[in-house]
């Protein structure tokens, strides 16, 4: 039996693995030391992002992204890798494991579809609260002058 098609498999996962992980355990620019600017720069895009935001939930609403968005592009990897190992060699069991990431592929972005229809509605609800406070106000005119 034939262990190379199995081998090389497991290499290319795990390099796809090593590529996702690898960040977060070096710890990218966190340990070098920044000039004041850089300092400055970073306080003041996290205050704006506060003030934004009105909370602090902007630094974990990012974070959270950032993982959705690396395993979304790590899925449609693993799903371009094993259809091209399929093609290539030929193989039943590689086009299986590609319909399998695929599968996985399609779950992942239907519930982040529906994350964000959710959301999407958590904020419409919350500014149709808001907005029949204001509906007694009488509209803004706006008048141009010489």
């Amino acid at each position: 039996m034939d262990m190379t098609p199995i081998l090389i498999a497991l290499l290319v996962i795990g390099a796809i693995w090593g590529a996702y992980l690898w960040p977060n355990r070096s710890g990218g620019r966190r340990e070098t030391p920044i000039t004041s600017t850089e300092r400055f720069d970073q306080w003041t895009h996290v205050m704006a992002d506060v003030q934004r935001r009105g909370s602090a939930g902007g630094a974990v609403r990012d974070t959270v992204r950032l993982r959705r968005k690396r395993a979304l592009v790590t899925l449609v990897g693993l799903s371009v890798v094993t259809l091209g190992a399929a093609v290539a060699l030929r193989s039943l069991n590689w086009l299986l494991v590609s319909l399998a990431i695929d599968a996985v592929l399609a779950w992942y972005v239907g519930m982040l579809l529906q994350i964000k229809q959710r959301e999407a509605s958590r904020l419409a609800v919350r500014h149709e609260e808001v907005r029949p406070a204001a509906a007694g106000e009488p509209p803004v005119r706006i008048v141009a002058g010489n």
